[in-house]
């Protein structure tokens, strides 16, 4: 019988600890039977001169110390993919289904990974934090500096260890929210997930500081119905695209909260009262000074405020 074609998953990993819940957390979301994980990790390496210099006595004196170290960082890259084999075993997958791809650091990690990233995935998951000897291979560092620079795909950084089951969808008019609603769909939606559509409503105070063309004659809770109103077609056809993927209705929340503190504090708030380890956002390169105001640059400062949680980046 031939072999179901898979969607590939990135998971960019340094062995470190986060790394690890990376994974879990791919392998949590991610339906077995239908996604292919690719455990991704570009090493120093070590170029052909390095094995030419013998005749050097100078080299010759460190030799045993810079191999000892060799041996001992390619043990714990080992030691951490029997962990993440385990834990992608445990949550149903195959070995046919996880795959381990070490590369030699060409033009720095940074931009080997980006490389990666055009390979026919479609999505690239990575711990916000990372563990390193080498500056330029602490994947931390570059967990949201990938969100901005990868395009194509979605960024999932994984912050300490969210709990998969509860996501949460921060929701606008724009394409790119609309698009995060559309990523959730095709890589979770065949496990059901329990999913919240919460779209922040601006008070009419502010929203009228910026938009005096668009002075609605009433009170804030009639403004407050008239901006629900408004949004629920939006609403409704995240909903669709949810059920169609195989959420089931039940399994599916709608909220329309007040961002009387702000949009992101907001999102940040409900996320930590509801216990969600998932939030998806979009993110946009071209927004106005009054949406960079009210979203504050949204997806970048949610994954520096939430711990624990899992922060989905959709251009």
């Amino acid at each position: 019988m031939q072999r179901k074609v898979k969607y590939k998953i990135l998971v960019a990993v340094d062995g470190s600890d986060q790394a690890l819940e990376a994974v879990r957390y791919a392998g949590a979301v991610m339906p077995a039977e239908q996604a292919e994980l690719v455990l991704f990790y570009v090493g120093t390496g070590f170029p052909e001169v390095f094995w030419d210099m013998d005749e050097n006595p100078l080299y010759r004196s460190k030799k045993k110390r810079v191999m000892g170290w060799l041996a001992n960082h390619q043990l714990t890259i080992g030691e951490f993919k029997e962990k993440a084999f385990k834990i992608l075993e445990d949550a149903g997958f195959s070995q046919d289904d996880v795959r381990v791809h070490t590369r030699v650091k060409r033009t720095g990690v940074f931009k080997d990974i980006i490389q990666e990233t055009y390979q026919n995935y479609r999505a690239i998951v990575i711990g916000r934090t990372g563990v390193s000897r080498f500056k330029d291979l602490v994947i931390g560092s570059m967990a949201s500096k990938l969100a901005y620079k990868v395009k194509h795909i979605p960024t999932i950084i994984v912050g300490g260890e969210p709990d998969p089951g509860k996501i949460l969808i921060a929701l606008d008019e724009s394409i790119e929210s609309m698009r995060g609603v559309s990523s959730v769909a095709a890589l979770a939606g065949s496990a059901n997930p329990e999913v919240t559509l919460c779209h922040c409503l601006i008070p009419k105070s502010f929203f009228r500081s910026y938009n005096t063309s668009q002075d609605i004659d009433t009170d804030e809770e009639g403004w407050k119905r008239y901006r629900e109103n408004r949004f629920k077609p939006y609403m409704e056809e995240a909903a669709q695209r949810l059920m169609a993927a195989g959420v089931s209705a039940e399994r599916i929340n709608r909220e329309f909260v007040m961002a009387k503190g702000g949009v992101i504090q907001q999102v940040v708030d409900m996320a930590r009262e509801g216990n969600f380890g998932t939030i998806v956002a979009g993110r946009r390169d071209d927004a106005t000074f009054f949406e960079a105001h009210i979203r504050g640059r949204f997806s970048g400062k949610l994954m520096e405020l939430m711990n624990n949680c899992a922060v989905w980046v959709v251009s």
